[in-house]
């Protein structure tokens, strides 16, 4: 029987110790339910993703919906059609990427399929005429394993069991494609029912807060909450807004410099720029290759280009637009990057700055809060 606040804590910590024991003992039947549990909650968590990431642009179209009329079906209508137009201009900006840049992406690469072969036959004439220059190169290319004959009848041996693979991939790859779908679908569809009730819910949550939260911890809840909703928000404006700047500024350099495919290469820089500090790299790694395949002259300029461009964003126009709003220094967006892309990939990269930048304001503020304790104090 629990006869104090003592015993009532020892209960807690007594079944809070039994529970870790038991997720360690059982740790990979924990780790299987959990992956279930993931994996039935992933269309609700990628709503949740989809209706912040809307909601940004759905507040701005709100305000300037017709922010001074009076009459009623006005104000009734400012939900709905401001809901309808966040989705279609997302829509739309990703069908112009998708349009404009993976045709071109799809052309370089059969074009290079074909250039590819040719400059392997020289490669490889070349290798012949000169082997006798490298004894090493002489030994390689005498050896019986890798003679034609014995790869020849390495590839008639293991064709079946390659062919298996080939075939098991792709029916896993059309599945993973298949349950992206669906999950996707159905979190556009959840995201639109959390934004267009997001008043209720709010409001719901608030309510639940109070009446099963002391103050204290729902106040502490609230700061937390705060603090990652305005590094978040500042986050996705701020890097928006930079990768319009990074494109058109992009778009404006090659059209004035005379490369190819600068629309198509300039969108594609900006969309990939959404990916803090490297994603620059990866849209001009997809440029190089473009304009490798039409002129390699102007593919290595672009790269001169690339590297000018980077460094008037990285030094003019990320610290203007990014250092005010979210508040982190660069060495810990570099820090947060690099952690996040270990942990997560290009989706850790996206999460890892905004949760580091609500990290270092959280302990930013309990810092100056202990600091002006100790001095009044003394």
């Amino acid at each position: 029987m629990v006869n104090g606040p003592r015993d009532t804590q020892f209960v807690k910590r007594a079944i809070l110790l039994a529970g870790l024991v038991l997720v360690i003992v059982y740790f990979n039947q924990v780790l299987k339910a959990a992956k279930s549990v993931y994996d039935i909650v992933l269309p609700l968590v990628l709503g949740f993703i989809i209706a912040y990431v809307v909601n940004i642009l759905m507040r701005f179209l709100e305000r300037h919906y017709f922010p001074k009329a009076e009459k009623p079906w006005i104000a009734r209508t400012r939900r709905p059609v401001c809901l309808l137009l966040s989705y279609v201009l997302i829509l739309l900006i990703l069908a112009a990427v998708i349009t404009l840049v993976l045709p071109k992406v799809v052309d370089t690469i059969k074009a290079l399929s074909a250039v590819l072969p040719g400059y392997w036959e020289r490669i490889s004439q070349w290798v012949d005429d000169h082997k006798d220059q490298w004894s090493f190169v002489s030994e390689w290319m005498d050896k019986d394993a890798l003679s034609w004959d014995s790869i020849t009848d390495n590839i008639k041996s293991n064709a079946p069991q390659s062919l298996r693979g080939i075939f098991t991939s792709s029916l896993t790859v059309i599945s993973g494609l298949t349950s992206g779908l669906f999950d996707l679908v159905v979190g556009l569809a959840f995201s639109a029912y959390l934004l267009a009730s997001k008043e209720r819910l709010l409001a719901q949550a608030e309510k639940l807060q109070k009446a099963f939260l002391p103050p204290s911890t729902a106040a502490r809840f609230n700061t937390i909450l705060a603090a990652a909703n305005e590094s978040f928000a500042s986050f996705i404006t701020g890097q928006c807004t930079e990768a319009v700047i990074l494109g058109a500024l992009c778009i404006a350099g090659m059209l004035i410099f005379g490369f190819p495919y600068a629309t198509s290469i300039g969108i594609f820089v900006g969309v990939t720029s959404l990916i803090p500090i490297l994603g620059a790299y990866l849209g001009a790694a997809v440029g190089v290759l473009l304009i490798f395949q039409a002129d390699p002259a102007k593919a290595l300029l672009f790269v001169v280009f690339i590297i000018v461009l980077q460094q008037l964003e990285g030094n003019l126009i990320y610290p203007r637009v990014m250092g005010t709003s979210l508040g982190l220094p660069g060495l810990w967006v570099f820090a947060a990057v690099v952690i996040g892309g270990g942990l997560g990939g290009i989706v850790g990269m996206l999460f890892g700055v905004p949760t580091a930048a609500t990290i270092y304001k959280l302990v930013r503020a309990a810092a100056d809060e202990r600091t002006k304790a100790q001095a009044q104090r003394t």
